[in-house]
């Protein structure tokens, strides 16, 4: 299980997150960026927050 449902990566493997318009762009530890379009904007923010996930630009939170 990884977290948040419908999302397929761990917190733990997360670098940054930023949202634009309707989705998340997430940088990987790895250094790969992934997009996803949560169905809950919030409450995968709280998630990714709450995992201590560097949001890249706060005042558009």
């Amino acid at each position: 299980m990884y977290g948040f449902e419908g999302f397929p990566y761990s917190a733990g493997g997360l670098s940054a997150y930023i949202f634009s318009i309707d989705r998340f762009i997430i940088s990987l530890k790895n250094e790969e960026i992934v997009r996803f379009v949560a169905p809950e904007p919030d409450s995968f923010k709280q998630w990714l927050d709450e995992h201590q996930v560097r949001n890249v630009n706060p005042a558009d939170g």
